[in-house]
Protein backbone atom coordinates (compact mmCIF):
# COMPACT_ATOMS: atom_id res chain seq x y z
CA UNK A 1 0.00 0.00 0.00
CA UNK A 2 2.82 2.33 1.25
CA UNK A 3 4.16 1.71 -2.32
CA UNK A 4 1.39 2.38 -4.21
CA UNK A 5 1.04 5.67 -2.38
CA UNK A 6 4.61 6.87 -2.96
CA UNK A 7 4.61 5.60 -6.86
CA UNK A 8 1.04 7.95 -7.19
CA UNK A 9 2.71 10.72 -5.46
CA UNK A 10 6.15 11.17 -7.47
CA UNK A 11 4.37 11.00 -10.68
CA UNK A 12 2.17 14.25 -9.95
CA UNK A 13 5.20 15.61 -8.47
CA UNK A 14 6.97 15.02 -11.56
CA UNK A 15 4.65 16.40 -14.26
CA UNK A 16 6.87 18.38 -16.81
CA UNK A 17 6.26 19.94 -20.56
CA UNK A 18 8.79 20.74 -22.63
CA UNK A 19 8.00 24.68 -24.14
CA UNK A 20 9.73 25.47 -27.19
CA UNK A 21 9.84 28.54 -29.18
CA UNK A 22 11.76 31.12 -31.24
CA UNK A 23 13.67 34.23 -30.14
CA UNK A 24 13.92 36.98 -32.63
CA UNK A 25 15.10 40.99 -32.74
CA UNK A 26 12.02 43.48 -33.05
CA UNK A 27 14.79 45.34 -34.90
CA UNK A 28 13.81 45.04 -38.74
CA UNK A 29 16.17 42.74 -41.12
CA UNK A 30 18.29 41.60 -37.83
CA UNK A 31 16.38 38.42 -37.35
CA UNK A 32 16.89 35.25 -34.86
CA UNK A 33 19.14 35.52 -31.75
CA UNK A 34 21.60 33.49 -30.60
CA UNK A 35 22.60 33.09 -27.27
CA UNK A 36 19.10 34.54 -25.47
CA UNK A 37 19.02 33.00 -22.05
CA UNK A 38 15.69 31.56 -21.24
CA UNK A 39 14.74 30.87 -17.76
CA UNK A 40 11.45 29.78 -16.13
CA UNK A 41 11.00 32.21 -13.79
CA UNK A 42 11.27 31.08 -9.61
CA UNK A 43 13.35 28.49 -10.75
CA UNK A 44 16.86 27.15 -12.16
CA UNK A 45 15.43 25.97 -14.94
CA UNK A 46 16.61 27.47 -18.33
CA UNK A 47 18.29 27.13 -21.97
CA UNK A 48 19.96 29.39 -24.55
CA UNK A 49 19.06 29.56 -28.11
CA UNK A 50 20.69 28.70 -30.56
CA UNK A 51 22.16 29.35 -33.92
CA UNK A 52 18.58 30.10 -35.18
CA UNK A 53 17.25 31.88 -32.36
CA UNK A 54 15.27 28.35 -31.19
CA UNK A 55 14.95 27.02 -27.42
CA UNK A 56 13.43 23.97 -25.85
CA UNK A 57 13.05 23.59 -22.14
CA UNK A 58 11.13 21.11 -19.82
CA UNK A 59 9.47 23.46 -17.41
CA UNK A 60 7.07 22.17 -14.32
CA UNK A 61 3.92 21.91 -15.52
CA UNK A 62 2.97 24.35 -12.89
CA UNK A 63 4.80 26.74 -14.83
CA UNK A 64 3.88 30.01 -15.28
CA UNK A 65 6.10 32.53 -16.66
CA UNK A 66 8.82 32.56 -18.92
CA UNK A 67 12.16 35.01 -18.68
CA UNK A 68 14.04 36.26 -21.74
CA UNK A 69 17.52 37.80 -21.29
CA UNK A 70 20.17 38.99 -23.78
CA UNK A 71 23.09 41.69 -23.69
CA UNK A 72 21.27 44.73 -25.30
CA UNK A 73 18.29 43.76 -25.29
CA UNK A 74 15.61 44.58 -22.98
CA UNK A 75 14.60 41.56 -20.78
CA UNK A 76 11.11 40.28 -21.24
CA UNK A 77 9.05 38.34 -19.25
CA UNK A 78 6.61 36.58 -21.16
CA UNK A 79 3.06 34.17 -19.09
CA UNK A 80 2.83 31.16 -20.43
CA UNK A 81 -0.64 29.95 -20.24
CA UNK A 82 -1.77 26.95 -21.50
CA UNK A 83 1.06 27.54 -24.87
CA UNK A 84 3.83 25.39 -25.60
CA UNK A 85 5.21 27.40 -27.95
CA UNK A 86 6.05 31.04 -27.18
CA UNK A 87 7.54 32.98 -29.71
CA UNK A 88 9.10 36.11 -29.19
CA UNK A 89 10.71 39.74 -30.41
CA UNK A 90 13.42 41.56 -28.34
CA UNK A 91 13.70 45.20 -28.18
CA UNK A 92 16.64 47.03 -28.23
CA UNK A 93 18.12 48.97 -25.14
CA UNK A 94 19.32 52.22 -25.78
CA UNK A 95 22.49 53.46 -24.03
CA UNK A 96 22.95 57.22 -23.76
CA UNK A 97 26.89 57.88 -24.29
CA UNK A 98 27.58 59.61 -20.79
CA UNK A 99 26.88 56.00 -19.71
CA UNK A 100 29.85 53.79 -21.65
CA UNK A 101 32.89 53.88 -19.86
CA UNK A 102 35.98 53.56 -22.40
CA UNK A 103 38.96 52.33 -21.16
CA UNK A 104 42.44 52.20 -23.53
CA UNK A 105 45.46 50.16 -22.92
CA UNK A 106 48.84 50.57 -24.61
CA UNK A 107 52.58 50.69 -24.63
CA UNK A 108 54.64 53.59 -25.83
CA UNK A 109 58.19 53.86 -26.88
Amino acid sequence: MFLFVFAGTSVLLAQTRVITGTVTSAVEGEGALPGVTVQVKGTTIGAITDLNGRYSVTAPATATTLIFSYVGMETLEVEIGSRTVVDVQLESTLVGLNEVVVTAFGIKR
